[in-house]
């Protein structure tokens, strides 16, 4: 989650210079202009290269690996129920994503974007009661590594400008995902239901991204547009144009 706060701060600053330029008296360009999209497709593939530094600057991690120490997750299907919690993860890939669309739109200050990952590559270690297929519950815990293959995010994003603060209206992100490589080891003794496992596991994760669209954007946009906005709160108008503008220290953060 915190990647797409940061992404999604990234591409909403494009948007704060495109009014300043407004309110100085400029002549706005077309809200189909490419200049405005080339700007922030720069300021995207800067932030991708500054993301194996950390910034303390904007209070940013490392981002490429991005490593977590706690997170609990929980998961519901017709065939598996997990609940649990995952410890020293590393999530790998994260600064390997392309740009498929950069849509500004300054005349409605919105943003219609779009990201592929090829690969997010993840390991680390678990906790979990496992329910599978009405079996008992069980309680298991060791390594694992899963990896998302083919991860798109897309969505768009409007937002209001209040004295010199900007703020998020409406916010929408839909992931989709071609496929998942599962190896969890040490849920169970035997290699072939192990092997098994992970195959279920495989095929079950895609149709829950995939097939319950609606649900994830409004839970996406409940947790993330709160968060965004607590972070916008903390910086003023002429940052953000900075940022974007590389008024500040300008390109890549280097380390």
């Amino acid at each position: 989650m915190k990647i797409l706060l940061l992404v999604a701060c990234s591409v909403l600053v494009s948007l704060a210079g495109a009014q300043n330029y407004q309110d100085e008296g400029f002549l706005l360009p077309h809200p189909r202009n490419n200049a405005l999209n080339e700007l922030i497709i720069k300021f995207l593939e800067d932030f991708r290269q500054s993301m194996v530094c950390p910034n303390p600057a904007l209070g940013i991690p490392v981002l490429a690996p991005f490593e977590l120490e706690h997170v609990e997750m929980e998961l519901k299907d017709r065939l598996i129920q997990f609940k649990g919690e995952l410890n020293q993860v590393v999530v790998d890939g994260l600064n390997e994503f392309e740009i498929i669309k950069i849509d500004v739109k300054p005349l409605k200050l919105r943003v219609d974007f779009e990201l592929f990952f090829g690969a997010l590559r993840t390991k680390g270690k678990y906790k979990t009661k496992l329910k599978l297929i009405g079996v008992l519950p069980v309680n298991r815990f060791g390594s694992f590594r899963f990896d998302l293959k083919g991860f798109t995010v897309k969505g768009g994003a409007s937002v209001a400008i209040s004295g010199d603060k900007l703020q998020v209206r409406d916010l929408v992100i839909t992931p989709t995902l071609k496929s998942v490589r599962s190896d969890v080891r040490g849920i169970f003794l035997n290699p072939v239901a192990s092997f098994a496992f992970n195959r279920m596991v495989e095929l079950a994760v895609p149709g829950l991204i995939n097939n319950n669209q609606q649900a994830i954007t409004q839970a996406i946009e409940q947790q993330l547009k709160p968060a965004i906005n607590e972070m916008l709160g903390d910086i003023s108008l002429q940052d953000l144009i900075d940022m974007i503008t590389s008024g500040g220290e300008g390109g890549p953060v280097t380390c």
